[in-house]
């Protein structure tokens, strides 16, 4: 499927490709609006920027944000 940025309008396609188009934020606008979400709640805005586990496991973020690390240990 083919999906669009709401925000950026940016094009990508996930699984195979066809003619169906859907909505949805793109990898760098997620990771903006998720952001912005942190320092409203007072946490630092780190999603997607840390290079090991995060220590913040109080975070709402915490498990989308640390799933590259913990692939392997399923």
């Amino acid at each position: 499927m083919t999906y669009v940025c709401i925000k950026c309008r940016v094009n990508w396609v996930c699984g195979e490709s066809s003619e169906e188009i859907s909505g949805g934020l793109c990898e760098e606008c997620i990771g903006e609006y998720i952001r912005e979400k942190q320092r409203s709640k007072g946490h630092h805005d780190c999603f997607m920027r840390n290079t090991e586990i995060c220590t913040e496991d109080c975070c709402s973020y915490w498990d989308n944000c640390n799933s590259r690390f913990l692939k392997g240990e399923k």
